[in-house]
């Protein structure tokens, strides 16, 4: 508890050292100076090196300003800098920010005609689902103190939506006095000049998981999440869409799985909904890792197939599932491996990220001891439970890594079992905390 402390201690001093930095950039330099942001502020992209901006960087553009005008976000400190109005008289103006590309990138788009004038940088939407390790999110920033014009460098339209987020978070809002026609106000920084140089991220998977199966979350809620995501940088979705609990998930040539799985048919994430979503993410710079968690976790399945099911709902569950309902893939069956290849690979093919999770975690091998119809797939085969298990995953996984897909799964499948995994297979390890008063 008290290395916990620590740790938490040290993470919020570091956040206070960089005021709404978040993730803390490489290399920061910061002054001292009040710098506002003019009312003829503007955005542009430096066309001199003959490539045209994609239209989702046009639009981080346009949200950006929304934002900096718009959400009227005050500095965390008593009476929310109302101590800097004096200084911010005489305070230097912003008119305008400036993207441009390092001399060498290497992201872009050819035209047909291979004309080197009609080249067009590589939208955010492709940047970002690229393989996790071949991500261009490197950019370097530089805000004078004089007003001179802000200039953000990049090798790549994800790299430029970073330097956007890092510049943003650099401004506060300070309202206009009391009494002003249109409520005044002022967008200022307090930190000029600020030089960020080369600021990559540490880590090139930074995710976060929503489970979609226990508790629905609407397309807008989810977007909502996935707007935050951005505003601090996260790389990738893991959407759990489905589990025990519900199927909510739409797939194509499986539509019975949600219809008679869902908890509602409000509750259902259409193939457009689908789409809609991983558009919206690419867009802000976010990779969407869908996880079908097999051959455990999929109880619900037999709402629609029972015969692929293995101790649907048996009782007491404890003694069947991590947790109720009871129910796993009859793994052992040639015709319950042919199901969850085919089911998987509908889904997996209409989805652009390299990654695809199969989950593989929590297990229970007494649910396949009790379950006559596996215990005789296993006797008719000669196989052992993790024979069987070896066999299910490497045709599941073989048929993801045909579509391009590189597999994820749960630290079970590397530590609990006796499974061949591909050597770019990337394994989660899911860690509870604990903490105590």
């Amino acid at each position: 508890m008290k290395l916990s402390f620590i740790s938490i201690y040290t993470t919020l001093h570091a956040v206070a050292l960089v005021n709404a930095l978040w993730p803390v950039p490489r290399n920061l330099e910061t002054g001292t100076s009040l710098l506002k942001l003019s009312p003829s502020f503007d955005i542009q992209f430096d066309a001199g090196s003959g490539l045209s901006p994609p239209q989702d960087l046009l639009d981080a553009i346009s949200r950006t300003k929304h934002r900096l005008w718009n959400d009227k976000l005050g500095r965390l400190v008593v009476g929310r800098g109302e101590d800097d109005r004096e200084g911010l008289e005489s305070a230097s103006s912003l008119s305008l920010l400036t993207l441009t590309l390092d001399s060498h990138s290497k992201s872009t788009n050819d035209d047909d005609d291979g004309s080197s004038t009609s080249h067009t940088l590589l939208p955010i939407s492709v940047e970002a689902v690229k393989d996790i390790g071949s991500r261009s999110e490197e950019y370097s920033l530089k805000v004078p103190a004089n007003g001179s014009p802000a200039v953000i460098t990049a090798n790549s339209s994800l790299g430029l939506l970073r330097g956007l987020t890092t510049f943003e978070q650099l401004w506060y809002w300070l309202p206009g006095d009391v009494g002003e026609e249109d409520g005044g106000g002022i967008v200022y920084a307090h930190q000029a000049p600020v030089f960020i140089g080369k600021d990559h991220p540490a880590f090139p998977y930074r995710g976060f998981m929503l489970d979609t199966a226990r508790n629905f979350f609407a397309v807008d809620d989810i977007k909502r999440v996935l707007d935050t995501m951005s505003l601090v940088k996260m790389s990738v979705f893991h959407w759990h869409v489905v589990d025990s609990q519900s199927f909510p998930l739409t797939i194509h040539g499986f539509e019975e799985l949600a219809k008679k799985g869902a908890y509602s048919r409000k509750e259902i994430y259409t193939s457009a909904d689908v789409q809609s979503i991983v558009k919206y993410a690419a867009e802000r710079g976010i990779d969407v890792l869908v996880e079908i968690d097999t051959p455990g976790h999929t109880a619900v399945i037999a709402k629609a197939y029972p015969e692929h099911i293995a101790c649907p709902d048996a009782m007491p569950w404890s003694q069947y599932a991590h947790e109720p309902p009871a129910g796993q893939l009859r793994l052992a069956s040639s015709a319950t491996t042919n199901f969850t290849v085919s089911m998987l690979s509908s889904i997996a093919q209409t989805l652009p990220s390299t990654m695809f999770g199969t989950g593989g975690d929590e297990i229970n091998e007494n649910c396949y001891q009790k379950d006559p119809s596996t215990q005789e797939d296993l006797k008719h085969s000669g196989a052992t439970l993790e024979k069987a298990l070896d066999s299910f995953t490497q045709s599941t996984h073989g048929a993801l890594r045909q579509l391009g897909k590189q597999v994820v799964v749960w630290q079970e499948m590397a530590l609990n079992h006796r499974v061949s995994l591909a050597n770019d297979t990337i394994i989660m390890q899911a860690t509870v905390a604990a903490f105590s008063s």
